[in-house]
């Protein structure tokens, strides 16, 4: 890959080699929502290139962001990307997020996305995801994969191994023998883990990244040794929701922003009894943002404050706009004078979120930080 616009971190475990963008790309929204709402191509495609041009090179997609109806939309069109645009496939690093039960997510909606981290399973996934990029075919590989959340049937341990028999990776199996996997992607990385299975996980197999939620609103990274131990280890975070799901982006102030079948419309902290609150923390963004020179967005500054937060901080926002894909792209190379910055933190540190992640439902059901 080319040299960045913006400054880059080098992968963990055997993507080590790989440099990507301090800001990373999520393609989720394009396509995670009513079919009739979905992105167009003409858009999607600008937004990605404006992504990638300026810096952010590392895509963020998922093997069920889409509507139950057709629950890869996003790999589709990521494949659509990259047959219409081919000299982007060596630009790009592509996690692709699965380890779900897609079947299942098809015939009951969100009730029926379960983590299935059986080998059996992971190919029968793996595959699937191929196919849609249209790997096989000449399309993008499958550079990183991630289970998206812990299946809880089995030890980390035992999902890693089961990811390794499926990776290019050679490794040595339960009976100590030298193996290669099936070759069906590269690099494994982490989702929705807590400290302990983190431990566990890089004991296990080589991992290059772990994609967790931070933001302002989100900071268990931060105080359970996540990030420290990350840290120690040169594991890069991927997070995700880095603006607070649009509340720094000035598009949501109140609930009924949100557009209708919008995941986010089910989010506690986005509901109408917790969201004036939280928008609290966010005029805090906006008053410092204004003060800043050169000018920066209140989005901005909340990205620039999370890559200040930590040496292994890729925050990852997603966008239909290329605009806003370009700005987001770009707050990697703002510097927070010290003072700004210790405001930030104390900001932060003090307010008092109003909800919990996602809702009841999803933190009884889907392991966060499991």
């Amino acid at each position: 890959m080319s040299s960045s616009p913006i400054p880059t971190i080098a992968l963990g475990g055997s993507a080590n080699h790989i440099n990507v963008g301090r800001i990373a790309f999520g393609c989720m929204g394009m396509t995670w929502t009513e079919p009739a709402k979905m992105t167009p191509d003409a858009e999607a495609f600008k937004t990605i290139k404006a992504a990638v041009d300026a810096g952010s090179n590392f895509l963020n997609t998922g093997a069920f962001y889409g509507p139950p109806s057709d629950p890869y939309a996003n790999l589709k069109l990521l494949r659509r990307f990259y047959d219409a645009h081919p000299e982007y496939k060596d630009k790009t690093v592509l996690s692709v997020k699965g380890g779900m039960d897609t079947p299942a997510y098809q015939a009951k909606g969100m009730a029926g996305l379960k983590a299935d981290a059986s080998v059996e399973a992971l190919e029968i996934d793996l595959r699937a995801i191929r196919e849609h990029l249209g790997t096989d075919q000449g399309g993008k590989n499958v550079d990183v994969y991630e289970v998206a959340r812990r299946d809880t049937s089995m030890s980390v341990t035992q999902a890693m191994l089961n990811m390794l028999s499926l990776s290019t990776q050679t490794y040595t199996d339960a009976e100590g023998n030298k193996v290669t996997g099936k070759g069906l992607f590269d690099h494994i990385s982490l989702s929705e883990l807590g400290l302990a299975s983190i431990q566990e996980a890089v004991k296990a197999a080589p991992v290059a990244c772990v994609e967790l939620e931070v933001s302002p609103w989100e900071l268990e990274v931060f105080t359970s040794g996540i990030v420290e131990f990350c840290e120690a280890n040169n594991l890069p975070i991927l997070a995700y929701s880095p603006v607070g799901k649009g509340l720094l982006t000035g598009t949501i102030k109140s609930a009924a922003d949100i557009p209708e079948g919008d995941v986010r419309s089910h989010m506690d902290r986005l509901n109408k009894d917790n969201i004036a609150k939280n928008l609290e923390l966010a005029n805090e963004f906006v008053q410092l943002a204004e003060k800043q020179s050169p000018k920066v967005t209140p989005a901005q500054l909340g990205l620039a404050w999370l890559v200040a937060s930590s040496k292994v901080m890729i925050p990852l926002p997603g966008t239909s706009k290329a605009s806003r894909a370009k700005e987001n792209a770009e707050a990697a190379a703002i510097k927070l004078d010290d003072q700004t910055k210790n405001e930030l933190d104390q900001k932060v540190k003090q307010f008092k979120v109003a909800g919990g992640r996602y809702n009841e439902a999803a933190r009884n059901n889907h392991a966060l930080m499991g």
